[in-house]
């Protein structure tokens, strides 16, 4: 089983429990079933003509047909996860600023209790915020769990920006999403990821910052998790990870988090001798929240000023990423 770190995420179960259990839930989540009720589309201008630029405008249009009062589409059907699903795949082709801008736009619509025709209701707080908070629900569920394929840092880093400094949320009720905000805005994309301490198998002590390979990946596991078993055998017999090993354009480094290393200790040993398999002394890695683990198994890729190149991301964005190194 996949093995839940973070105290903040246990227990977040939506979009019918697919993240209370393992991977083989989540591919389900890709493609909703579709629901007899169309989502009111909106006219994309005639002159937009490539992807990008109609991917650009829908990022911020998507919305403007839907009836941000209408009760039925809080709960109960799957009308609003297909529509907000179709909505995040359309985000993923636009630019990182847009993106974020659609996000706190459609945020706002729901907040602001947002008609097509424009026509003005008696405000309605309570219906505005059950409208809020279930689509708080659905961006956590879509784009902050690395099982969810719509898994986005940024993008999540956008709502929790937008909540954050939202009036409809109580100082109190800020607090789990401001927490969540703190961890997210480690180790982002682009910017340098934090150094930490590691006991290596043969006993030698190092830090991150020690290596000096081209690339860098990190391997946050636990062996006794059976998702983090079978991810370690997808790497080991991953062509693109073991040319570019043998090449030293990359290595591989391994840390157990955990405080009791009895577990690391009885299955070191089954790991591959090329990888430099590791455990954080003192457990740091989680008592002072170095990184953002909700869950084990985790991956990292660095380059070799260790700028994080992917931030808790799947074998195959690793592999893509590392396509370079296995040229001459």
């Amino acid at each position: 089983m996949i093995r839940w770190i973070t105290g903040l995420w246990i227990g977040l179960c939506s979009l019918a429990g697919v993240f209370c259990s393992c991977q083989a839930s989540v591919k389900g989540f890709a493609s909703l079933p579709r629901t007899g009720r169309q989502f009111p589309l909106v006219t994309v201008p005639a002159q937009l003509q490539t992807p990008a630029e109609r991917s650009e405008w829908l990022a911020l249009h998507y919305w403007d047909q839907f009836d941000f009062t209408d009760t039925t589409d809080i709960r109960g059907t799957l009308f609003l996860e297909q529509a907000l699903s179709d909505y995040l795949a359309i985000l993923r082709q636009a630019s990182p600023e847009r993106q974020a801008e659609g996000l706190k736009g459609l945020l706002r619509k729901a907040e602001t209790g947002y008609r097509p025709d424009r026509t003005n209701i008696a405000p309605q707080p309570d219906l505005q915020k059950a409208f809020l908070n279930r689509f708080d629900e659905l961006l956590e569920a879509y784009l902050a769990f690395s099982y969810s394929p719509m898994q986005d840092n940024e993008m999540y880093i956008a709502v929790l920006e937008y909540i954050t400094q939202s009036n409809s949320w109580s100082e109190e009720e800020k607090i789990r999403p401001s927490i969540l905000l703190e961890l997210c805005l480690k180790n982002r994309k682009g910017t340098p990821a934090t150094d930490f301490d590691y006991v290596a198998a043969d006993g030698t002590k190092s830090h991150l910052y020690a290596l000096s390979s081209p690339y860098v990946i990190l391997f946050f596991y636990d062996p006794e998790c059976a998702h983090c078993r079978q991810l370690i055998d997808q790497m080991h017999h991953s062509t693109v990870l073991n040319e570019a090993l043998e090449k030293h354009q990359l290595q591989l480094l391994t840390i157990y988090p955990y405080a009791d290393t009895t577990a690391w200790r009885t299955g070191v040993a089954n790991l591959p001798t090329a990888w430099i398999n590791s455990y954080n002394p003192a457990s740091t890695i989680l008592s002072d929240e170095l990184y953002e683990l909700k869950i084990t198994p985790a991956l990292y890729l660095l380059d070799q000023e260790k700028r994080v190149l992917v931030r808790e991301g799947s074998l195959p964005e690793i592999e893509q990423a590392l396509i370079p190194a296995k040229e001459p």
